[in-house]
């Protein structure tokens, strides 16, 4: 099921890439509005809802709605936490050595 999920949501991501670039921005007719005497508009109205505007809302819906349910499964599962994915680690007791002494003459 997560891999499904992940899968979707690479493909979400990107066919929302592909529709964001293929779009025209909010200022792309704000040149010939200046000179072609239609500088009311220029601010004004944005008009009517393009259908990749319409296409883009929704799959962004869709990408945060997948976004939350792969968070909820991988928050939900056994393995959320990598603290008990970590194998238990055996610690050894190495005698402690008492360390040479700094009066003690040098033996060569």
């Amino acid at each position: 099921m997560l891999t499904i999920l992940i899968f979707t949501q690479i493909v979400f991501g990107i066919v929302l890439i592909g529709i964001i670039l293929v779009q025209k921005g909010k200022g792309a007719d704000m040149g010939v509005s200046f000179g072609a005497g239609a500088s009311e508009t220029l601010f004004g109205a944005s008009g009517s809802v393009s259908f990749l505007a319409k296409v883009t809302w929704g799959l962004a819906f869709l990408f945060m709605l997948n976004s939350l349910s792969i968070s909820y499964i991988i928050y939900h599962s056994k393995d959320a936490s990598l603290i008990k994915a970590q194998p238990q680690k055996t610690h050894i007791q190495i005698p402690a050595t008492p360390l040479p002494d700094k009066n003690a003459p040098i033996k060569k």
